[in-house]
């Protein structure tokens, strides 16, 4: 799809998003030898309709550039789920991380200055499991082994600040 200036496709005045026509940019995808970076479509289809219209003024149809193709969200996200495509998950929050350790590390910092150390390390991270717990229901726990390898360089630098 793109979206177009004024154009009339017979006693129709159509103007703003439409779908192009595949067969009439087909040139512009050659997958071998030199491609074209614009084409001339000559039928359109408005946005929110089902038939194609000819396109009567300018007489041969409108230039269209590859760079002013659009694809819809919707129709990149229908082609994934039904081919069963994994879609990335863009940097949100986490990052794309599967756990949220930017959220554990909040809890982590929250939890030390509010109480302290707790005696062992094993403690505090059964603690940061029961955090991930709380946060997804429990679907969503990483293992210890995971978890210490991100507290191990806090713990140690915090009781080497108590020795």
């Amino acid at each position: 799809m793109t979206g177009i200036g004024l154009v009339r496709c017979g006693d129709a005045t159509v103007a703003g998003p439409v779908t192009l026509s595949p067969m009439d940019l087909l040139p512009l995808f050659r997958r071998s030898g030199p491609t074209p970076t614009e084409g001339m479509v000559q039928r359109i289809m408005p946005d929110k309709t089902s038939d194609w219209l000819v396109i009567t003024d300018p007489a041969g149809g409108i230039p269209v550039a590859v760079a002013d193709m659009l694809i819809r969200a919707d129709e990149v996200f229908g082609f994934e789920d039904e081919h069963d495509l994994v879609r990335k998950a863009a940097g949100g929050a986490n990052g794309g991380q599967p756990y949220d350790w930017a959220g554990m590390n909040i809890a982590l910092i929250r939890r030390i200055h509010d109480q302290g150390l707790p005696a062992t390390q094993a403690e505090l991270i059964a603690e940061m499991q029961d955090w991930f717990a709380d946060q997804t229901g429990g679907a969503r726990i990483p293992d210890s082994r995971s978890i210490r390898r991100r507290i191990t360089p806090i713990w140690h630098e915090l009781r080497r600040e108590e020795a």
